[in-house]
């Protein structure tokens, strides 16, 4: 992996905070903000994909309750088929 400079500014108060952290659990500044921006590059993939599903489920919402109630229809013709068996005394 080739590593590339590049210029940030910060506020210096930011800058005093990261220092203070990045030294004490990084060991350097560059190791923290790497892996800060790979934290937060995650974090943002990860809210995409959630926000992908919310409208997939928006989407296909009508088409799951359709598919459900169908399901249930039969469910219940088969139920009454059964009961219909149980009273007549048929075994199951």
């Amino acid at each position: 992996m080739v590593n590339r400079r590049v210029v940030v500014l910060l506020p210096e108060s930011l800058l005093r905070e990261v220092d203070r952290v990045a030294h004490r659990e990084y060991g350097s500044r560059s190791a923290f903000i790497r892996d800060a921006m790979r934290h937060l590059l995650a974090e943002k993939l990860r809210t995409e994909k959630r926000e992908k599903m919310a409208v997939g489920y928006q989407k296909m919402g009508p088409l799951n309750l359709e598919l459900a109630e169908e399901g249930i229809g039969q469910d219940l013709v088969e139920f009454d088929h059964y009961l219909d068996r149980l009273a007549a005394g048929e075994d199951y």
